[in-house]
């Protein structure tokens, strides 16, 4: 039942004329958020378009003056803390009026490219988290201390079963839901209407920024502390608080007592088919992990870096997508729809001129959905030596450092049934079991 206060802003809303007005509930992770605006209008003015958010932020980092404070200022300078409200943005993807965009989102099925998104995503949660830090809620002031705030992971990115429209405007907002000592919490949602101009949420996704000095990108700088106004608003706070304390508990990522029966009892039956000793035997609704493997290489060119010189973040999460979708077509033999992204880690930067690796696998499989795990890896040609030191010479493999890591699930649209995967090998058996707890979170989290 709605409270009296948000009754009589509701009210207050059906007052206003020549408006559109849409009501949203998007779990415990925002607020409830009423938004007023006229769509049209809104589409085509340029302050909210989202090229006009990317140009700012690039402008914003281009004006900081990392001399500008002293050491013991950058200790001692007292930030004061933010409320929730404060780094709230919205933006348009304007494809009901920007012939180009469409062109740009254009998938090969006439859907847009959730790979764009990605980008989209990553540019919008740098940008709310540099307002989180900010003066008087605006980018065109300077940084409150000078800083370089990139992403740390992606936590997770829900999609609605929902279509997306390539010549409809997308609406992307979002705002800080906590923020540690130089780390912080970014929650972001899309929206689209319809054709009867009903406002459908597409996604939400949560971001982890984290805050570095520019002169010396292995060292922390402070952010902006986040005070509730609101039980609800302190509930999500606590909330995530808990989940950066457990992130760092390696403990949880241990197999359980129940996973290793469930391995041992899994090859009990491959090898009680054989009427060899000890030879694992697939049934034919079964493939090996390791065959499902699809990789793909290119190089790193200026045009992919981002505001710092850098390979933007959202370019590789585009390619892994790209990638995974693709090897799950193939897998499934047919259409296949994004779910869920989970546990996205940027590891290390890569650098312009680096050779890119993407090397992507089933991981685990559920009726008609399955996990892909996509793992990316660098190799430079200038630094094969140095690189070859962390490498185990007798693999024979070519030396190469891990930067990132994506998992993806995936819905088959028209297999309902799939290929159950299974691992050969002790290293697939651990992706093995990492695949079939993000699938089973995800289908109680998005589908039960």
């Amino acid at each position: 039942m709605l409270s009296r206060h948000l009754a009589k802003q509701i009210s207050q809303v059906r007052a206003l004329t020549k408006l559109q007005y849409f009501v949203v509930t998007f779990s415990a992770s925002f607020p409830l958020l009423i938004f007023i605006f006229q769509t049209r209008k809104f589409s085509t003015d340029p302050n909210y378009v989202i090229d006009k958010m990317v140009s700012s932020t690039f402008t914003h980092v281009a004006k900081c003056q990392p001399d500008s404070f002293s050491a013991e200022e950058k200790n001692t300078k007292v930030l004061e803390p933010r409320t929730i409200e404060h780094s709230y943005r919205k933006f348009v993807i304007p494809l009901s009026t920007d012939t180009d965009k469409q062109k740009e989102y254009l998938s090969a099925s006439g859907s847009v490219r959730l790979g764009k998104i990605l980008e989209d995503l990553d540019h919008m949660a740098v940008h709310v988290a540099y307002v989180h830090n900010s003066d008087n809620r605006t980018l065109d002031e300077p940084m409150t201390l000078p800083r370089t705030i990139v992403t740390a992971s992606v936590k997770r990115i829900d999609l609605n079963k929902v279509d997306i429209h390539p010549s409809r405007d997308i609406i992307i907002d979002g705002q800080v839901t906590y923020a540690g000592t130089s780390s912080m919490q970014v929650c972001l949602r899309l929206f689209q209407n319809d054709e009867n101009e009903n406002l459908n949420h597409l996604l939400k996704a949560e971001f982890i920024m984290v805050s570095r000095d520019p002169l010396d990108g292995t060292k922390s700088v402070r952010v902006h502390g986040l005070t509730a106004r609101t039980p609800d608003e302190a509930e999500t706070i606590n909330r995530t608080k808990e989940h950066f304390r457990k992130m760092g508990n390696s403990a949880n990522r241990q197999p359980t007592n129940e996973e290793f029966n469930l391995i041992h009892n899994m090859y009990n039956e491959l090898i009680g088919r054989s009427m060899v000793h000890d030879v694992a035997v697939l049934s034919k609704s079964e493939m090996w992990m390791h065959k499902t493997n699809l990789s793909v290489t290119e190089i790193c060119f200026p045009e992919y870096q981002n505001m710092y010189g850098k390979i933007f973040g959202g370019f590789l999460m585009r390619k892994a997508l790209e990638l995974a979708h693709t090897n799950a077509k193939l897998y499934c033999k047919g259409r296949v729809a994004i779910r869920s992204m989970d546990q996205i880690e940027f590891k290390k930067p890569v650098e312009i001129g680096h050779v890119l690796h993407f090397d992507s696998f089933v991981t685990y499989t559920d009726g008609r959905y399955i996990q892909v795990k996509v793992g990316a890896s660098i190799s430079d040609q200038h630094q094969l030596p140095e690189l070859a030191k962390l490498n185990n010479p007798t693999l024979g493999e070519e030396a190469r450092v891990n930067t990132n890591v994506f998992n993806f699930t995936m819905e088959s649209v028209e297999n309902p049934s799939v290929l159950k995967v299974v691992p050969k090998h002790y290293v697939h058996t651990t992706s093995y079991l990492e695949g079939r707890r993000l699938l089973n979170n995800t289908l109680k989290r998005i589908v039960n």
